[in-house]
């Protein structure tokens, strides 16, 4: 016994330097996870399954759960946001050990299966010891944490479970800036998007910091905005732009476009010309738009909006500067120009003419398809006429 003490004292040494070395640069927590586990087996630990569970800042997910089973690959499930996904958390030890910020100790053939979701599936799997320990980060976020189960006939041992104690503390510190990391990335792509993400994180975080692009815009309005939000309840108003998002911003990103701004009831979308194909960053943009529209008669055809959904699409190709514009600490990573302008004028007409898509000539002259000249228009703040085309 005194041997194994000994082993197990020199084990959390190695193990608590291993984290904080080497497991916090691991590019894929299931790794560090599964060599983790290997390292407390290696230490004489009967340890057959370990899970670990961070809580997410996500507009989809609230958790993202990984399970690590004796001789098997790591599994990663992520939790999505939502009621289902409360429910099963409310019948987990996670709940309570959450609750009382104590651990939760089962002796799973003593326990009743109605006791916690996980009981049966540990009794059919031949485990006879799990410990559900947990983790409060130093920013409050509490529903983390991590479990242990065995399936020795004895049990963990109080060795065992004084081992998984004193590793906690270098554990705690790896999963919290991991997580962090996953967060601050989730969070930015969420509300800035995919590249200015990527340029924000790369070190464009100063005002003036822009670069001139040229690219297919695509602007997207509402149609009859105003008018629903003076008839419909705060709440039906809501639902109905986020329905009405839906159809758009996913056309967009599947075609490589990159939604830059909700403006009200607007989206502001560019697809940036690359290596000077502007051909295939109109056709892109030109696919995006029909393909929201399609998605927009789905959505009223289904039946369950507040109200019927009618949008005008405008699409234009051009310049325009991209960066960082703001005051002092308080920036926003846009696009601005005089073409970003002609985008949004143009959406003015698509009802007036009764057009869902508008395409300027700078735009339908890149378009190597049918397209119907409509006439030359004025649009309110940019001088001259502005000849605009349709698509046959």
């Amino acid at each position: 016994m005194r041997d194994t003490n000994n082993r197990l004292k020199r084990a959390v040494g190695e193990i608590r330097d291993w984290l904080l070395d080497r497991a916090v640069f691991m590019p894929d927590l299931g790794d560090a996870l599964a060599e983790l586990c290997e390292q407390i087996v290696a230490a004489g630990v009967p340890l057959a399954r370990a899970t670990s569970a961070v809580q997410l800042l996500n507009a989809n997910s609230s958790g993202v759960g990984r399970e690590w089973r004796l001789g098997e690959p790591v599994i990663e499930r992520v939790y999505p946001y939502g009621p289902q996904s409360d429910r099963s958390y409310d019948r987990s030890p996670f709940a309570e050990a959450h609750r009382t910020n104590r651990w939760v100790e089962l002796h799973v053939a003593q326990t009743p299966d109605d006791a916690y979701g996980i009981v049966p599936e540990l009794k059919t799997h031949g485990y006879t010891h799990y410990v559900c320990i947990p983790l409060v980060f130093s920013n409050g976020r509490r529903r983390n944490g991590v479990t242990f189960a065995t399936k020795h006939a004895d049990g963990f041992l109080s060795a065992h479970l004084d081992l998984f104690r004193a590793i906690l503390p270098a554990l705690r510190a790896v999963m919290e800036i991991r997580a962090g990391e996953r967060i601050l990335n989730e969070v930015l792509q969420t509300y800035v998007g995919g590249d200015p993400h990527d340029r924000i994180l790369a070190g464009d975080v100063h005002r003036g910091t822009v670069t001139r692009i040229k690219s297919a815009i695509l602007f997207s309005d509402l149609r009859g905005y105003t008018t629903l939000s003076m008839t419909l309840a705060e709440e039906d108003i809501a639902d109905l732009l986020n329905r009405y998002f839906d159809c758009v911003v996913p056309e967009v990103e599947a075609r490589g476009g990159e939604v830059l701004k909700f403006i009200g009831d607007g989206v502001l979308a560019m697809f940036q010309e690359r290596n000077g194909d502007g051909l295939r960053a109109c056709r892109a943009a030109l696919d995006a738009a029909t393909s929201s529209l399609d998605a927009i008669e789905r959505a009223n055809a289904f039946g369950s909006l507040p109200a019927v959904l009618e949008a005008g699409i405008a699409l234009h190709y051009g310049e325009a500067v991209y960066g960082n514009v703001g005051s002092g600490e308080r920036l926003d990573f846009t696009m601005i120009g005089r073409d970003v302008n002609i985008a949004n004028r143009i959406t003015r007409l698509n009802g007036r003419l009764n057009r869902p898509v508008l395409m300027s000539e700078a735009f339908a002259r890149q378009i190597p398809i049918g397209t119907q000249d409509i006439g030359d228009f004025e649009l309110k703040g940019v001088p001259g006429q502005h000849t605009l085309f349709a698509p046959l």
